[in-house]
């Protein structure tokens, strides 16, 4: 089993909370992008893919929906010839606010595209000015109205806190806002000013407020109501395989488990010229490619399990990356059981609410002595 993920970089302007590959380009021409993605599939991705079930198909950036759909079509057949999209469980495109238009929406809902991930960033106007987003609230409130419209179920909104001038009465009154207007999925990303304090205050009152209003925080910074959970995220989370597509792409190869010595983590030249005149000279376009030892591989099992509700299990922990915490640390938790960081569970690390506002220290002191990577 494994996921897709195409990165789409072009940004209309630099963005301070985008911290992936872009290239700012107001109406960019994709389609040296587009023959260039679909080379990449044509000669490097489908012997990879050749009998493995594909279950989810993310398409990110930067700013994708500054692409018109008919200039990526070279993508989209190219796409077909791995994987037929109607046998996709998920099929989600970024959009930015200000790209919603109907007819746009209703060109995605014709591509197949079944969910969407609305780049909110907040409901409060002094915090959008802040981080120089390109649109309203109004805007915002209004994308959501169409998106409903042209009969997406599945979406969410990203919310950004953390930041420097948002106070914490804004960051109650943005979530406020997304709750009244039934927004399925939250995606909250943090904004790293430095003051720690303040992060974790937003945070806990996140979770807090949303949990008492029907979501659940899946992973640290997801929430969702029930059924609409992003496979996508779900997929990353349980350390599944995924192919990167794309200029700063980067992939996680290691469909079959146990691990084997062929788990592989790879990353595409962040340089979109670098990246089409690659493909075009039949150049592999990686930058880095590394295999994992068994050790890393469970390293980083534990930084992404313990970031989600249902926890690291312990039993798969030793079975599937032959590391048996429960020997190695069994002092640190019960201490973490002590202090009510973790739940009184000896097969599972899944942390309470206190624990998650402390997640990065915990996850720290437990790969603490592991030996090397």
């Amino acid at each position: 089993m494994a996921g897709l993920y195409v990165h789409v970089p072009f940004r209309a302007a630099p963005r301070p909370y985008d911290d992936a590959y872009t290239v700012v380009s107001p109406t960019p021409d994709a389609s040296a992008l587009a023959a260039a993605l679909a080379r990449e599939i044509d000669r490097h991705a489908n012997s990879l893919l050749e009998g493995v079930p594909i279950r989810s198909l993310y398409v990110g950036g930067g700013r994708p929906s500054l692409c018109r759909p008919k200039t990526l079509s070279p993508l989209v057949r190219a796409l077909g010839r791995v994987v037929e999209p109607t046998t996709l469980d998920e099929v989600t495109v970024e959009l930015h606010p200000a790209d919603a238009s109907s007819g746009y929406l209703s060109h995605l809902r014709r591509l197949g595209v079944t969910r969407l991930s609305i780049e909110g960033l907040s409901f409060v106007e002094e915090d959008l000015t802040a981080v120089g987003a390109p649109h309203s609230t109004d805007d915002l409130a209004r994308s959501i109205r169409r998106v409903r419209r042209a009969g997406f179920r599945q979406f969410s909104v990203d919310l950004v806190f953390g930041g420097a001038g948002q106070s914490r009465a804004g960051w109650k009154a943005s979530l406020h806002r997304a709750v009244s207007l039934g927004v399925p999925h939250l995606t909250l990303h943090e904004l790293d000013t430095g003051d720690a304090e303040k992060r974790a205050d937003q945070l806990a009152f996140a979770l807090t407020f949303l949990r008492a209003k029907g979501y659940v925080p899946y992973e640290l910074t997801h929430f969702a109501r029930p059924g609409h959970r992003s496979l996508h995220q779900e997929h990353v989370y349980a350390h599944g395989s995924l192919l990167g597509l794309g200029p700063g792409a980067e992939s996680f190869w290691a469909p079959d488990l146990p691990p084997s010595p062929a788990a592989r983590r790879w990353s595409n030249v962040a340089d979109l010229t670098a990246y089409v005149e690659g493909l075009q000279a039949d150049a592999p376009p990686v930058a880095h490619d590394e295999t994992l030892s068994t050790s890393a591989l469970a390293r980083e099992y534990m930084l992404l399990r313990l970031r989600t509700q249902a926890g690291l299990d312990l039993n798969a922990l030793a079975d599937r990356y032959d590391l048996r915490l429960r020997d190695r640390k069994a002092d640190t938790l019960r201490r973490l059981r002590r202090r009510g960081l973790i739940h009184e569970d000896p097969d599972r690390v899944a942390l309470t609410d206190r624990g998650r506002l402390l997640t990065d220290a915990i996850t720290r002191r437990l790969l603490r002595e592991l030996g090397p990577a």
